[in-house]
């Protein structure tokens, strides 16, 4: 991206959202503006602001005594869905959106709290669902590939393979980012145990 056109997207910034921006969109020598390093602190540090998991069991309105079904999950991984991508010098994907979610299980229900932040505004985005277990019909891995907003050397838009939970309920598909979750498997099958045993009881 040419100078001028990126300093007009960073006009009315912050000068945190300046620095995403330039950590982007900057390229050649004058990439480099922060470390890899230095941009995954400063996701931490937003997501770790947000105090998810308590805003999720506020906007839920249940007590944690009352979802111990199955451990509470938190789950969560950056966004590639049209947003701004990169590729780290590790080779890890990274993008200016991170979401990060939380499942709890009541004897009865299954509730999702998801919340999206962008680290190039001050944008996040928040949902909570619940389903009885009998309206879940599956929860499987989704491997999907996601264009980016920016591009590469060669003027083509980049292209990121993530993996996403993928859960399908009454005419919908609740997909969570879980790139960022080591024992995303375990997760994922104590969900389908739990699924399995409320549908045959």
């Amino acid at each position: 991206m040419d100078k001028d056109a990126l300093n007009k997207l960073k006009k009315g910034k912050s000068k945190e959202q300046q620095k995403v921006l330039d950590y982007f969109l900057k390229e050649g020598c004058f990439a480099g503006t922060m470390k890899d390093e230095e941009y995954l602190s400063m996701v931490t540090a937003r997501r770790e602001s947000l105090n998810a998991k308590k805003t999720a069991l506020n906007k839920i309105g249940l007590d944690e005594s009352e979802l111990k079904e199955i451990p509470p999950a938190q789950l969560e991984g950056f966004v590639f869905d049209n947003v701004y991508v990169k590729q780290q010098k590790d080779g890890k994907w990274v993008s200016s959106t991170y979401q990060v979610a939380w499942v709890f299980c009541s004897s009865t229900q299954l509730y999702i709290y998801r919340c999206s932040f962008n680290m190039d505004d001050s944008k996040k985005n928040e949902s909570t669902d619940e389903f009885f277990y009998k309206d879940v019909t599956s929860v499987s891995t989704s491997t999907d590939t996601k264009e980016g907003k920016n591009e590469d050397k060669h003027g083509k838009k980049m292209e990121v393979t993530t993996n996403r939970l993928c859960m399908v309920v009454p005419g919908d598909k609740i997909y969570i980012a879980l790139d960022e979750v080591p024992n995303s498997e375990g997760i994922i099958q104590a969900l389908k145990q739990k699924l399995r045993e409320k549908k045959t009881s």
